[in-house]
């Protein structure tokens, strides 16, 4: 049984569905528990998410956290994440003792491809197996962190988890104390503190378990190291896992990803597919954001849409027909 764990709250009910679709859709013979955790989620959303679970061999848990809990971790005004960040540090306490090890995912992450490999990686010795993160050698912060120059700071969207080694570890404990002590310095709220509590003690995935948005960028733009420069062309046209992790996400009208149409492709098969897609700006700011892009295609204003002008269409184009023939030939 494949342990799948997914920390949602009500407003993140759609994409969770999208993305659990996209699992059980290119992964049809596999076994999969979807653990769900949140402090709030009503009858009807849980309803929902039960409606996608993708395969008939998934099956769906649902824990609910007490948001007294996450008093000491912060989430800034204007920030696009939500409390439901914190939720996967109390993994160790809030789902059953037996359970070893898990696969977290981020709700911004659709799955393209088999897990099956992803979840046989070798854990023993290690706390995680974790994919680099977009930004993992920028100094800035590796000082922010007092993390050495040489790491590698990992990305905890996803993340295979060795849940035995942080109950023994005790790294539900060191991670949040490490928060409330550190509030300005943990920028990237619990990622960070968990690549400083978990330093050393990380397994390195293939990027192509983790397809950031970043990585679309030319390499010489690139915060990764050059040895990876190879496994990153391999993994923009055959990813597994695609973490969007730009501010605008695919169900915003505003997000410009270069795979954008994949999180489309499963979207529309799911309960959902007859809603348009709403804006992530609102107000004054969706007139100024529409109006800059208006001025942007004269030529008279630099475009909000950083790919404008770069050409994805070989790599949007393999991966959408791996996604469509794999989905074709499973069904």
């Amino acid at each position: 049984m494949l342990e799948i764990v997914l920390c949602t709250d009500e407003n993140y009910v759609m994409p969770t569905s999208v993305l659990m679709t996209s699992i059980g859709l290119t992964n049809p013979d596999l076994s999969i528990h979807y653990n769900i955790i949140s402090t709030k989620l009503g009858q009807e959303f849980k309803d929902k998410l039960s409606r996608h679970l993708g395969n008939k061999h998934s099956s769906i848990s649902f824990y609910c956290l007490n948001e007294s809990y996450l008093k000491d971790c912060p989430v800034r005004p204007g920030e696009h994440v939500s409390l439901a960040t914190y939720n996967r540090l109390f993994l160790p306490s809030i789902l059953p003792q037996d359970t070893d090890k898990v696969l977290y995912i981020d709700g911004d992450v659709i799955c393209t491809d088999s897990i099956q490999e992803l979840w046989e990686t070798p854990l023993a010795g290690f706390a995680s197996a974790a994919v680099p993160d977009m930004r993992c050698n920028d100094i800035r912060i590796l000082n922010r962190l007092s993390l050495p120059k040489d790491s590698d700071y990992f990305n905890a969207g996803i993340m295979l988890i060795n849940l035995k080694w942080w109950r023994e570890n005790d790294i539900q404990k060191k991670t949040l104390q490490y928060i409330a002590e550190n509030q300005d310095v943990c920028q990237y709220h619990d990622q960070d503190a968990l690549n400083v509590i978990l330093h050393g003690h990380i397994a390195e995935l293939p990027i192509r378990y983790n397809l950031q948005e970043h990585f679309f960028e030319p390499l010489k733009d690139q915060f990764i190291s050059q040895s990876h420069f190879e496994e990153l062309r391999e993994a923009l046209s055959n990813p597994s896992l695609i973490h969007y992790t730009g501010f605008r996400k695919p169900w915003h009208r505003e997000c410009v990803n270069p795979l954008k149409s994949i999180w489309e492709f499963f979207y529309k098969k799911t309960e959902w597919q007859n809603t348009k897609l709403g804006f992530r700006h609102k107000g004054f700011r969706l007139f100024k954001y529409r109006l800059r892009e208006k001025i942007a295609n004269y030529g008279l204003m630099t475009s909000k849409n950083i790919y404008k002008g770069m050409n994805f269409s070989e790599i949007q184009q393999a991966v959408t027909n791996k996604v469509e023939q794999k989905v074709k030939t499973i069904g």
